[in-house]
């Protein structure tokens, strides 16, 4: 029986609330919405008729308005605040009192901006955003109804910011509305490790600040505005301490907190032995065993064993056992951790983690063990053991175990295990498979390289070019081997060739044939002929696969001869060069074979080395 009546007693409470949410709801008369339209209508009958569609009673002086003047308004569903400021413009204020609507005039002319806060998915209104002017500091919260407004300058820099919304920025010129309806995206960014690990710093801070501090001292927070001060804090817990439940309206010079203090700010030191929970600015040092949570401007030194939390600029260090996390961040700021840094705004100089960096601009160094993320990497270096990125580069270097990335701008450097990709080359790239740039002002070395504009050097065994490169198909004979074919990759300056040649139709135990690779150049004399100059190793092998030390070294000088289009011919001289073992029974067979006339005494190099002229003929088509 007892349980019946607590469920019909919960059940009857519940109903209330909801009923009490809908009046209040439809009491709040600025909030209520109303279709009209006016064409030249007056002032007075305007004002009216919005009162009459929202259902309450004006009061006001009619000598602060010019009731004669005729205002216009196109059809709209809006709120009765939305139509009055459209009427009225930002002279005028509205204060409710009951079924009344108190209207008063401005007594100082006063630059405001108001208006609404929108999601655009969904078309609701956002309450409890944080809106501030960054140059000023002055900030305000959307109400319920997602109303804000804020004093501002012409030049005021207005935030607008919520948790799971992206961050928006309005620059305030002479030629902005008063009435601004502003809209907050929604973080649908997939979810990669930086921002999902942002999200759940940001709702940790949120949740550890509402766990620790009683719903009064946040009630004494918000209610007095002036900043009370104090030289010294001595608190146990938040609202326990020598500043009583108004902690949170205090400034300390010096608050030493046996586990957790709570603070409006802080100018020099202050110490917890679990956490410290500081609703504004703090300047000097801040060290806690576990975790610091500020939600203004860090100029200092924050140290934590778990994470540190700046909700706006950091300029100073930041160093934690695990996660450092900063709104913005200044040139001259640093984060060290044992896991992640994260600022998604500003200018960091130097960020260090065990696993994972994100930044917007990092001017000095960022060190991570698994991966470096930046939008801007400026004069600055980013080294990682898997992969570092960055949007844009300006004159900087990456080094990374497996890739580095950049979007756009030039770099310097890139050292990579597997692959580099960059938008313009002015220094040297280096990887083990594959190289990547839009213009190349440098060097290339991989495997594999690729530029769209090449006024630089390749260096690797596939070099291609959209814009001033150089590639070659060529099939050749020369003195040793009357089957040859060649490819030809880099540019007219330096290319590398690979080789292949034989001297029979079929391989068998007795034909001999080789592989090799070698580098070159193409000098151009006219549009139609040019001289090349080549450097070729190849190993010999007769019949099968040969381990011996049979090495044939070659330079030739050719002719090259356009017949039309990218097909040429060329044939010169050469100079060869045998290099076979003395010890091996094998190697008078193949000097005998491939050295027909030797120029070199029979000693030479202790019987190592055979020398010889020759030629080569070829024909090749450039692509």
């Amino acid at each position: 029986m007892r349980f019946e009546n607590n469920c019909r007693f919960v059940h009857c409470l519940l109903l209330f609330l909801l009923l009490s949410a809908g009046t209040l709801c439809a009491n709040n008369v600025l909030e209520r919405r109303i279709t009209v339209s006016f064409n030249q209508a007056s002032l007075k009958s305007a004002l009216d008729e919005v009162a009459r569609l929202g259902g309450f009673e004006w009061s006001y002086n009619a000598r602060i308005l010019d009731q004669s003047r005729h205002v216009s308004l196109p059809p709209g569903s809006r709120t009765v605040r939305e139509t009055l400021v459209l009427l009225l413009g930002d002279d005028y204020t509205f204060k409710q009192s009951g079924e009344y609507l108190i209207l008063k005039r401005n007594k100082k002319p006063q630059q405001r901006l108001s208006g609404y806060l929108l999601d655009p998915r969904t078309g609701k209104k956002i309450p409890n955003a944080t809106i501030y002017d960054r140059q000023t500091l002055r900030s305000t919260m959307t109400d319920s109804s997602g109303f804000y407004e804020l004093p501002v300058s012409p030049r005021s820099e207005i935030v607008i910011s919520k948790l799971d919304y992206r961050d928006t920025v309005l620059q305030v010129t002479s030629q902005t509305p008063r009435f601004v309806q502003l809209e907050l995206t929604p973080d649908t960014l997939p979810e990669s490790l930086p921002f999902s690990i942002r999200r759940q710093v940001n709702q940790t801070s949120y949740a550890l600040e509402q766990f620790f501090v009683k719903t009064s001292q946040s009630l004494n927070a918000l209610n007095v505005t002036d900043s009370l001060h104090r030289r010294f804090q001595l608190s146990l817990l938040p609202g326990i301490g020598t500043n009583q439940r108004l902690s949170g309206s205090v400034v300390n010079d010096l608050s030493v907190n046996i586990l957790v203090g709570y603070s409006r700010g802080n100018r020099m030191l202050e110490f917890a032995g679990v956490g410290n929970i500081t609703r504004e600015d703090m300047t000097g040092v801040q060290a806690a065993g576990l975790f610091n949570n500020l939600s203004g401007n860090a100029t200092g030194v924050q140290a934590a064993g778990i994470y540190n939390y700046v909700g706006d600029t950091l300029s100073g260090l930041q160093a934690s056992g695990v996660a450092n996390l900063a709104g913005y961040g200044k040139d001259v700021a640093m984060q060290a951790a044992g896991v992640i840094n994260l600022v998604p705004h500003g200018r960091f100089a130097v960020q260090a983690a065990g696993v994972a960096n994100q930044t917007d601009t990092v001017t000095v160094l960022q060190a991570a063990g698994v991966w470096n993320g930046a939008r801007t990497l400026l004069y600055g270096v980013q080294a990682a053991g898997v992969s570092n990125h960055a949007k844009r580069a300006n004159a900087a270097a990456q080094f990374a175990g497996v890739s580095n990335s950049i979007g756009g701008g030039k770099i310097r450097v890139q050292i990579a295990g597997v692959a580099n990709v960059a938008d313009s080359l002015e220094g040297i790239q280096i990887s083990g498979v594959y190289n990547h740039t839009r213009y190349l002002r440098g060097v290339q070395i991989g495997l594999i390289n690729f530029a769209g504009k090449n006024e630089g050097l390749q260096i690797g065994l596939l070099n291609f070019s959209r814009q001033g490169g150089y590639i070659a198909l060529e099939a050749s004979a020369n003195d040793v081997l009357w089957g040859n074919l060649a490819f030809k990759s880099g540019t007219p300056r330096f290319y590398v060739t690979l080789t292949a040649g034989t001297d029979s139709i079929a391989i068998h135990k007795e034909s001999l044939w080789a592989v090799g690779a070698g580098i070159g150049a193409h000098a151009r004399l006219a549009p139609w002929c040019g001289l090349t100059f080549d450097l070729i190793h190849r190993h010999l092998n007769e019949g099968y696969v040969d381990d011996a030390i049979q090495e044939w070294e070659q330079f030739a000088l050719g002719f090259d001869l356009r017949i039309a289009g990218g097909l040429h011919i060329g044939a010169g001289p050469t100079v060869n060069l045998l290099v076979t073992d003395p010890e091996d029974p094998e190697s008078p067979g193949i000097r005998s074979r491939v050295v027909k006339n030797n120029l070199l005494p029979a000693g030479a190099g202790d019987g190592w080395l055979s020398g010889w002229v020759g030629w080569t003929a070829a024909v090749r088509w450039r692509f």
